[in-house]
């Protein structure tokens, strides 16, 4: 077996854009690369992701896509196609 069988649970990489000048109110360097938490449910994303994007664009929109409703949260879109 290759090293994808046992690694590939192990991180997710989080893609945080914009469009145009920064957001009012936008905060930099807010966290670090990586997040150290406990694992969760089958494809539940760490509350931390959220709190840190809530943190680096305070009351911004927010997406998430391939959504799931164990990820739904109060104040984002979530779009996916097993919602």
């Amino acid at each position: 077996k290759s090293h994808g069988f046992y690694l590939q649970h192990a991180k997710e990489t989080c893609l945080v854009g914009r469009k145009g000048s920064d957001p009012p109110g936008m905060v930099g360097n807010i966290a670090s690369d990586i997040i150290y938490s406990e694992r969760r449910g089958q494809s539940q994303k760490p509350v931390e992701i959220y709190e840190i994007i809530e943190q680096l664009v305070p009351n911004g929109s927010y997406l998430e896509i391939f959504a799931r409703r164990n990820n739904l949260r109060d104040g984002w879109v979530s779009i996916g196609n097993e919602l």
